[in-house]
């Protein structure tokens, strides 16, 4: 992978800043969670060592700004797939979509809400405009 900026996310020790790691990670779960980001144990795995050891961060490529990359990945049968990312996803540039905000947000919320509690709160965010007081969330946003 080239990137405009590797130095903060080369082999990294903590797992959601390396990106040696969160690859590791995407190969082994096919996705990215919240939860696996933060797994600093999962770092010793035996196989997301050895998926670890097939990525590679060639950083400050001088014809790219800003926060790009350009990630190549080659298959074990030698094909090889390539895409430039020209703007970080989330961002302004790279907007998420409805439904991968919505995913996002359920990774994030059901390990600490439980899953009844995500469905009222998602259910209430996206029906903010018809609620009479925004305190009237509160119940949605605490543990049971």
């Amino acid at each position: 992978m080239r990137v405009s900026d590797g130095g903060v996310v080369d082999n990294r020790d903590m797992p959601d800043i390396s990106l040696q790691h969160m690859m590791a990670d995407m190969l082994v779960d096919g996705t990215a969670s919240f939860r696996s980001a933060h797994d600093k144990l999962r770092m010793n795995d035996p196989v997301i060592v050895r998926h670890r050891a097939k990525v590679r961060l060639i950083a400050n490529d001088p014809a790219m700004t800003g926060r790009q990359a350009i990630v190549e990945v080659t298959l074990s049968d030698g094909t090889l797939l390539t895409e430039h990312v020209s703007a970080v996803r989330g961002t302004a540039e790279n907007p998420m979509t409805r439904a991968e905000v919505t995913a996002k947000c359920r990774d994030l919320v059901v390990p600490g809400l439980g899953n009844a509690q995500w469905m009222r709160l998602s259910e209430q965010i996206f029906a903010l405009e018809r609620l009479k007081n925004l305190t009237e969330l509160r119940p949605s946003l605490q543990h049971e």
